[in-house]
């Protein structure tokens, strides 16, 4: 088993499991039978649009094949934070090589080189072996990149899941307390997807780092969201504490935009005090 090494500007190693060969290669069996099920998919309702018009059944089996091709695991990487289906069934995500989540530029890349990566080698001159390019590749490396990830700086891992899945924020009970959690929501909202998915990073993670990293990184992190978003922890409320109040509305906002799908963090019930700015 591979750890991937990432050092953060503090100088804090996080570690990641590098996703082997046999499990990559389930994920993209799962997500073949997903796209051969579209493609049926565009059949059908071709075949029923060729009743009505003629020619209409191909140009639209044509387009939707070149869309799924093409498409298909460029905007799941994307959109679901490196995962596809199959990836997500068996536990794996594409990240950058820094250890943040895959841009569209880099899903891009990596995945409009599985033209030269699925381009197979001759066994004794009979027998084709699919990916046998992206194959080599991926086994003369420890850390199992192809040739798309090589050209876009990314690799596969583990999912982590040391972290339980558990309420978010507490509910509110009084008028007073509805409005200063959709205060404090309003102003996460000021935060960049990157500065967000930072934060979440952390608050999951903390365990991993050692105590005096952990301390410095959590202290860093809630003099940064009190400087930009001017809220303020309460009284002898530890700096950690209080960023994890904060990560608490910020992934209960994402598990509503994801009817609860969405993995969130084990953080205490507490209010978080807003200063008037």
């Amino acid at each position: 088993m591979w750890l991937h090494e990432v050092i953060t500007t503090e100088k804090v190693p996080f570690y990641y499991r590098v996703a082997g060969l046999g499990s990559r290669f389930l994920a993209w069996l799962i997500d073949l039978g997903v796209i051969v099920l579209l493609i049926f998919v565009g059949l059908f309702v071709g075949a029923v649009l060729e009743s009505g018009r003629g020619g209409m059944a191909l140009a639209i089996v044509a387009l939707w094949s070149f869309v799924l091709q093409w498409g298909y695991f460029i905007l799941f990487e994307w959109l679901w934070h490196g995962q596809t289906p199959g990836k997500r069934l068996l536990g794996i995500r594409v990240i950058n090589r820094k250890g943040t989540s895959v841009t569209f530029l880099e899903a891009s890349v990596r995945n409009l080189l599985r033209v030269v990566d699925g381009m197979p080698l001759l066994i004794i001159d009979v027998v084709p072996l699919l990916y046998g390019v992206g194959f080599l590749v991926a086994a003369g490396n420890r850390e199992n990149r192809r040739l798309g990830d090589l050209a876009a700086g990314t690799l596969v891992v583990h999912v982590q899941h040391r972290v339980k899945p558990i309420r978010a924020v507490h509910e509110a009970v009084t008028e007073s307390d509805r409005a200063r959690e959709a205060l404090v929501r309003q102003r996460m909202e000021q935060l960049s997807r990157p500065q967000k998915q930072t934060i979440l990073d952390l608050c999951l993670r903390r365990d991993q780092l050692r105590v005096q990293d952990r301390t410095r990184l959590f202290a860093a992190l809630a003099a940064y969201l009190q400087n930009r978003l001017g809220l303020a922890p309460e009284e002898f409320q530890s700096d950690e504490k209080f960023v994890l109040q904060l990560a608490s509305v910020l992934s209960a906002g994402v598990g509503e935009r994801t009817a609860g799908r969405q993995r969130q963090l084990p953080l205490p019930e507490a209010r978080v005090p807003v200063s008037e700015t």
